[in-house]
């Protein structure tokens, strides 16, 4: 039996090009029960999916996908369909743990609600063949109906290391902002905090779930790469498992760069912990600023506040990390805080930060609060740079300018202080023009 992992395209401006986790962990789980396994990551210059079915023929297709894939899904399915109406074609990720009935379309066999890799496990273990019915965490059609199946429990300490020979291969490909070259480590399943814009939060029932940091030393001594980007949403805030961590990356003298999450609360909290993180090789750290407005953050549930955001800052600074910010644009905020966030961005030195437009994710607190608002059904513009929702302090043609304006002068910004090449500052203007083009399009037919 074989079978072909698939990653599906989607670009837009904050695209990284990042290993692609969730397919070598299933590619492990092939490995260890006897089945053949590739990876089609369409992310990367390669093979088509068409070109990849012919090469390699596979009884099944597994894809994982994310709110914007849907689309490229539909696409795909007919691709593999038509090859041959025989594969099997399963569908999982994130989109479809939360809202499995967006891939109740033609085409696809299986949907993955929740399980982890437990269900697809229990497919290759019936060789391709499975007896449905007796599968937690899938949907499936039966007699032109779809069956939702119980849900079931992830078992996080029964996955296997991730198959990284594609990594390897592709080594220089995958990247993350000044990693050039960088592998990914997730530690944990969904988020202990409940921001009510978050998505990660719903994963797995919102059950958080942690790997065993011994077990995560153990995968970090066999990455055959210098730089890695630790995924979970944020990083171990039991502070015996981050002991344990830090006291196995010193124990194993494991000498490589980590980039990771934390929230501004922890880091204002502990500078002690910071100082150690940054003494095993912690370079970068993602901080889920969202907004510099009090009364936003109380909005959005975050627990936290314009002064705990500058004491992290500060307790990053003094550790010498790099805080990459993640900023967001209230779809409520007056046109002067693009000025005000751009000054706070210069004057904090937040050169690889990232700033999304406020997009509630459908299954979130923040989706019921603004339903009634949203504007598009396409999941395509559910990428954190277009509008899903009606602004109201300005029209949508201003925010839009507004947005991309802010993006390029922030790439002005990391060219001109040497944190990127004139490159970046490059594809940062092509890609403003290329959406203020689609922006006036849209625009142009609404009128007309």
């Amino acid at each position: 039996m074989r079978v072909l992992l698939v990653k599906p395209e989607f670009k837009n401006v904050f695209t990284k090009l990042s290993e692609p986790l969730e397919l070598e962990y299933m590619s492990a789980i092939c490995k260890r029960n006897g089945v053949e396994a590739a990876i089609c990551d369409l992310t990367i210059a390669g093979p088509s999916l068409k070109q990849m079915l012919k090469r390699f023929k596979p009884d099944i297709v597994a894809m994982t996908a994310n709110f914007v894939h849907i689309h490229a899904i539909r696409k795909y399915v007919k691709v593999i369909k038509n090859y041959n109406p025989a594969i099997l074609t399963l569908v999982g990720g994130p989109h479809a743990e939360v809202k499995p009935e967006d891939f109740r379309f033609e085409g696809i066999d299986v949907i993955f609600h929740s399980g982890g890799f437990g269900p697809f496990e229990q497919i290759l273990k019936a060789d391709g063949r499975p007896d449905l019915t007796s599968i937690k965490g899938i949907c499936y059609q039966k007699d032109g109906e779809w069956i939702h199946n119980e849900r079931e429990a992830f078992d996080i300490a029964s996955l296997p290391f991730p198959d990284r020979t594609h990594l390897y291969k592709n080594i220089r490909k995958y990247k993350y902002v000044t990693m050039k070259s960088c592998a990914i480590l997730k530690t944990s399943y969904s988020c202990p905090h409940h921001c009510n814009y978050c998505f990660s939060t719903l994963l797995n029932g919102g059950q958080y779930l942690c790997r065993d940091p011994k077990n995560v030393v153990e995968e970090i001594k066999e990455i055959q790469c210098e730089n890695i980007w630790i995924v979970d949403d944020t990083f171990y805030v039991d502070k015996k498992k981050l002991d344990a961590f830090i006291e196995g990356i010193k124990e194993e003298k494991i000498k490589k760069k980590f980039s990771l999450y934390f929230r501004a609360d922890f880091i204002a909290a502990n500078p002690d912990y910071m100082q150690k993180l940054s003494e095993i090789g912690v370079t970068m750290c993602a901080v889920g600023l969202e907004v510099i407005d009090d009364e936003v953050l109380e909005k959005y549930n975050k627990k936290s506040s314009v002064n705990i955001i500058l004491r992290a800052l500060e307790v990053l600074k003094e550790c010498n990390i790099t805080c990459i910010g993640l900023l967001m644009i209230d779809i409520d905020a007056p046109k002067s805080y693009f000025k005000r966030l751009y000054q706070f961005i210069k004057k904090h030195e937040l050169y690889l930060s990232t700033i999304s437009i406020l997009t509630p994710m459908p299954g979130t607190q923040q989706y019921e609060i603004y339903k009634e608002r949203i504007m598009t059904s396409d999941y395509r513009k559910w990428d954190f740079v277009h509008l899903t929702i009606e602004p109201t302090q300005m029209s949508k043609l201003v925010f839009y300018f507004n947005f991309y304006a802010l993006y390029v002068k922030l790439a002005m910004l990391i060219v001109k202080n040497k944190v990127l090449s004139m490159k970046y500052l490059l594809s940062a203007v092509n890609a403003s023009v290329t959406y203020w083009s689609e922006v006036m399009k849209g625009f142009g037919r609404k009128k007309g």
